[in-house]
């Protein structure tokens, strides 16, 4: 483990004179910057710079360092391996324009597979991409550059990099990085449930291995629910913090993930006020939540907040349209500008709805 946490502070340490190096090679995680895109670009990162160390190999947390202190069962599991969050390179701590003048650049791509406004300037630097969620066939990083795309449907990206180790054959699944691996593997299919639609075949495979590795003493729903009371510890996060906590962002709409319900986040009282903040920071005139309680059965919900008609409404009958079947019903709420839908679907994650968000924007910009 010493050498994961000396490669994590190396590379932070050479932000200050990457101009040196003759080679960096970026390791990419989405916006959302939650525990599985965390956690993947740190393993892949490392797996490459056991691959060569002669190039600088730099995992970047793709979201501004105030913004990371709120992603709360990702710093419960980085504090419990001894990987202090000051030692993670975040988005708003590097200048790819800058590193792009004065060296080789290579980018890998984890959890997503489409760059933001903010990321396009790495796009002929894509080499390879890891993701779990269906291919945006329009968007997606493409060319004689990228050497490698691996995009299947699974429950975690870690599930993707943790085989990637596996057939690289290099002895770095020690103990801590497994664990690091086989947690965020629980937590994002509940548990391998396959009652929640997270968990395929090979997510058990791959915590089957791992598992013969740990030799866990707790059991796997154990192991979720440890995970999933620290993620709902919201008692020091304001209302606009949560919107920022797991976010995603298509076509300039933003996509919060909440840790409940939006129906019960729409009962705090300044719900309305931090929505149109929120909105207004982003200089966007709707925002999609997305809402989950994992407590007990799992529940699912939507919600548009939208001061523009024409794309609430176009959203909504995409929404309701959709070829997953949602199954949605229309939930009584009084907050101003929001439609909110209670989803019979619990197997449809929010990957399934960003698709619909992006066909929503893109029909509303003819």
């Amino acid at each position: 483990m010493e050498q994961f946490l000396e490669f994590i502070r190396k590379a932070k340490q050479a932000l200050s004179n990457i101009g040196t190096f003759k080679n960096v090679h970026l390791v990419l995680g989405n916006e959302s910057c939650d525990l599985d895109s965390t956690i993947s670009a740190l393993s892949l990162a490392y797996l490459i710079h056991s691959r060569n160390t002669n190039d600088l190999v730099i995992p970047v947390m793709n979201v501004e360092a105030r913004y990371f202190p709120l992603r709360t069962e990702t710093n419960y599991l980085l504090k419990k391996y001894a990987i202090d969050p000051k030692n993670l390179v975040y988005k708003d701590q590097i200048n790819y324009s800058n590193i792009l003048k004065t060296t080789k650049v290579t980018t890998s791509l984890v959890d997503h597979h489409v760059l933001s406004n903010h990321d396009k300037v790495l796009e002929p630097t894509v080499v390879e991409i890891f993701d779990h969620r269906t291919i945006n066939t329009e968007e997606i990083c493409r060319g004689d550059h990228v050497e490698k795309t691996v995009i299947k449907i699974v429950g975690s990206c870690c599930t993707l990099i943790t085989n990637e180790i596996i057939e690289s054959k290099l002895p770095i699944l020690f103990h801590d990085l497994s664990h690091l691996l086989y947690a965020t593997i629980i937590y994002d299919t509940i548990g391998l449930d396959k009652e929640s639609g997270k968990t395929f075949e090979d997510d058990l495979q791959v915590a089957h291995y791992l598992e013969n590795i740990l030799k866990p003493t707790e059991t796997r729903k154990e192991l979720f629910n440890v995970l999933w009371k620290i993620h709902n510890d919201t008692s020091s996060l304001t209302s606009q913090d949560l919107l920022y906590r797991d976010l995603k962002v298509v076509k300039g709409v933003p996509i919060p993930g909440l840790p409940m319900l939006v129906e019960q986040y729409l009962s705090r009282e300044d719900a309305d006020s931090a929505i149109a903040a929120f909105a207004s920071e982003f200089k966007t005139s709707s925002v999609v939540l997305i809402g989950i309680d994992a407590s007990g059965d799992v529940k699912r919900d939507i919600a548009v907040f939208s001061t523009d008609s024409t794309f609430k409404k176009t959203l909504i009958s995409i929404l309701n349209d959709s070829k997953h079947d949602l199954r949605l019903t229309e939930t009584s709420v009084k907050s101003k500008n929001i439609v909110c839908f209670g989803q019979g679907n619990i197997k449809l994650t929010r990957k399934f709805i960003l698709p619909l968000v992006n066909d929503a924007a893109v029909q509303c910009q003819k």
